[in-house]
Order: C-alpha cells, then structure tokens, then sequence
C-alpha cells in the first residue's frame, strides 16, 4: 500500500456539524466538481451537482471527459489528499488491481541526459486509469446524504441577484431541451477547460477575468494494449523525455488495471503524433530511445489511436476580479495545466483543499476573492514549472532566449544531468514533479552549486 504524509484526521474534518448555508451547486461531475462537492457538503444543507452527461454505473468514457482514454497521472501530493478526504480509497484501487509505481525502482526514465537511476525513492504512485479513479470517487460523493446528481443538465446561465451575488443557475436539460433554474446560496463552477464563466459573467454586467495562455503546440496520442502472457520485467513504467529544442519527441507507457498497458507519444511544437495505427508504432520507433516501441511492437492493441492537441496552458485570473461574492471557480475552469505533465487531477485536489480551508475561516464575507486567491497560491508552483518549461518550447531556438533564460536552460540541463549520476538528486526532482516538495528543493547548494559550476565550465 501506498505511504501518505501525515495530514490532518479525517474524523476532525468530518465534524458532523453543518452551518445554516443553505444550497450550494456544484457544475460539472469531473474529478474536480467531486472533490468541490465533497467539501461543500460539510458546509451546506444541501450540495446539487449537475452534468450535461449521463454518469456511468461504473468505469467508462463519457463526452464530457474528452481525456478519459489517455493516460492519467495521479502525482503523490494528489494520491495523499483523495486519501484523506476518501480514506480507503488507496486500498480500494489497490484491490482493484492498479498497480503500486515506486516512480524511481519500478520506472525507466530516459531523458536527454541519461537515464535516471534505479533505487527505492518512497516517491509513489497508485497506477489507475481516469474511468475507474472517477467512479471511486463519485460512489463516495452519491453516499454523501446531503449531495444530490442531476443528469442530463446542462447549464446556460447566471443569474443575478440584489448587490454582489448570484440568485440562480440557467440550465436545459439535454433530454427534452426544457429549461428551469436552480436557486443557490453558492455556485462553483468545476466544468472544466471548457468553462463558460467568462461569458457568463459578461451578460450579468461584470468583466471577463484577463487570461495567461502559454502553448507549446504539443499533441500527444494514446493506444491501449495488453500486458503479453508470461511479462516478467522489473518495470512498470516507462517515459521518454522530449528534449529542447533538438527533439521534440517523447512518450511514456505504463501499467494499470486489467492487465493493461497505456501508451503515450508527445510531439512538441506542432510535430503531433499520428492516430494510425501503422504511423502510431512508426513514431514510437522514432523517440530518441527505444524502450517503448521494443515494449509495444510485439504487443496486442486492445484500442485505436486516440489523439488530442488542446494542451494549452491556460489561467484565468479570476483572483484579480471583481466577482458575485458566491461565485467560485475552480480547477481546471481556473487554471488549466498541459496534461502531459501529469498534475491536473492534483491541482484538483489542491484547489478542493484551498476551499476546505477557507470556509474552515468561517467568514463569509469577501468569500470569493478569498477562495480564488488561495488557489492561485496554492497551485501556482504546478503553473510556474509547466509554464516555464512549455515557454521554452514556444520558442524557435536558443538564440531566441535572452542572456539570463540561455544560461537557465544551461543549469537546468546540468541539474538533469546530475540526477542521472546521484540518487538524492534523483529523488528530489520526483519530489518537485510530484509536487510533495517546493521547486525551491532544486536549489539547495549540493545540487545547484555543482549545476552552476558545469555550467559556467
């Protein structure tokens, strides 16, 4: 079973106690509206969410989930907070059979500098695919007394009440196309990269919040395969690591559930991977090491290729709005991470645990601009290292960075390349990717001191 950090108990936050709040809605039934919803419920009499979609009985893709085929990475720091707020939920997945990833002895991980080394970091990761990890998770909120699903019920609008607040949510339903409202004394909107707050927001009189975008043009394609009879390696993942700005290629493959495997290729810059079968396994021959095609070129797909582009960097600064004082927007719908570096669901968690924290202040008042500065802060050193790397892509060449960036790649290359050499470095980078430790970590004087020195060699 998977070790968590220590975190507050359970039985604490679950104090059985509810304020007088009234009715909280919750849009969109995605890992983030679950967790929304799952703290909501200790605040409010009542927690409604709503989804366009019709939500499964159990594992299995649904249109508004456009990722749910790919491969999906639950980071440490994310695997800790489900668990604490859903205690069991690792050994749920565990019986399930998703396997147990040491991210370090159990992964080969081939970057531009070298392999990583092999050893037992503690750095861990439960394997699971997005369908069942979403159903866990929504089997524990539907047990939730005070939490209701409404299907089928897409939200159109808000609308607004006396001063700074929202009265009620416009929605049609996607069966008959009848529209109705639901009144609210709060609504978060968890819909996703596709929000349409912004929209929303300017019909009932108030600015669009100001947008950060970062797009390194990357596409990625997915294929699903089974596990040959009788595989008997030490691994149970793969990755291969682009490398600016030579190659833009890369991949990943690694064990869930089922006896399965996911495979990944990435390609940077507008060199997308291809969907065809045939062009599939070609790309994968292409990647500058060879450990994922030599896993799948014997190997039975179970799958077409699936393919997906829309992996832009996006955050909406609802943080530096004015808003209805019981709007909050959250995850995704905020701030939208390249899924290639494998944090969505984290930041979801993240964003979930800012809002417990909040309403643990138990002050109404400025609730919004509260909430939606402490999840900037809270998931700003996700956004920092994805935006940052995704910039450098952006870019045609080294010629194209100024003085100060040139010599920043030149020090990041140079902490890669120790991490191949030293297993404490190793392990800090795994840390800092699986955001249980600062990218602060990274500039400690036995890691950085020897960087600088190769750098300025």
């Amino acid at each position: 079973m998977i070790r968590f950090a220590i975190l507050p108990s359970h039985r604490q936050y679950n104090r059985g106690v509810k304020d007088e709040h009234g009715h909280a809605i919750v849009l969109g039934a995605g890992v983030s509206g679950l967790l929304s919803a799952r703290v909501l419920s200790e605040s409010f009499d009542l927690v409604t969410v709503l989804d366009r979609d019709v939500l499964p009985d159990g594992p299995g893709d649904r249109k508004g989930v456009p990722q749910s085929r790919h491969l999906h990475s639950l980071a440490t720091k994310g695997s800790e907070l489900l668990e604490y707020f859903f205690p069991g939920l690792d050994a749920e997945l565990s019986e399930a059979g998703c396997p147990s990833v040491d991210q370090s002895l159990h992964a080969i991980t081939d970057t531009p500098e070298g392999r990583l080394p092999r050893f037992a970091s503690g750095v861990m990761m439960r394997a699971a695919s997005r369908d069942l990890l979403e159903w866990r998770v929504r089997r524990r909120v539907e047990n939730i007394p005070n939490v209701r699903f409404v299907h089928k019920m897409e939200a159109t609008g808000l609308i607004r009440g006396s001063s700074r607040s929202i009265k009620s949510v416009a929605a049609r339903s996607r069966d008959d196309g009848s529209e109705t409202t639901f009144e609210a004394n709060l609504v978060l909107d968890a819909s996703g990269n596709a929000s349409r707050a912004p929209e929303w927001l300017e019909a009932i009189g108030y600015e669009a919040p100001k947008e950060t975008v970062v797009d390194a043009r990357l596409g990625y394609a997915t294929r699903w395969y089974e596990v040959p009879e009788g595989f008997d390696a030490d691994w149970k993942s793969l990755a291969v690591l682009p490398g600016w700005p030579d190659n833009p290629r890369g991949g990943s493959l690694r064990r869930v559930e089922g006896n399965r495997w996911t495979a990944v290729l990435v390609g940077i810059g507008g060199d997308y991977p291809p969907t065809g079968e045939d062009a599939f396994e070609h790309f994968a021959a292409s990647l500058p090491s060879p450990i994922i095609h030599d896993a799948i070129k014997n190997s039975k797909p179970i799958s077409s290729v699936y393919g997906y582009r829309r992996t832009a960097n996006r955050k909406r600064h609802y943080e530096r709005a004015p808003l209805p004082e019981n709007l909050l927007v959250a995850g995704d719908a905020a701030c939208v991470l390249n899924p290639t570096y494998g944090q969505g669901m984290t930041t979801a968690a993240l964003s979930a645990m800012a809002l417990k924290k909040v309403l643990d202040e138990r002050r109404p008042e400025n609730l919004s601009r509260r909430f939606h500065k402490k999840q900037a802060s809270t998931v700003s050193p996700a956004w920092t290292a994805t935006a940052t790397s995704d910039r450098q892509w952006s870019a045609a060449g080294v010629k194209e960075l100024g003085r100060a960036r040139r010599f920043l790649h030149r020090v990041s290359g140079e902490v890669m390349r120790l991490a191949t050499e030293d297993e404490a470095t190793a392990k800090t980078l795994l840390e800092v990717k699986n955001l249980t430790a600062s990218p602060a970590s990274l500039a400690r004087p036995g890691i950085l001191l020897p960087a600088l020195a190769r750098s300025l060699r």
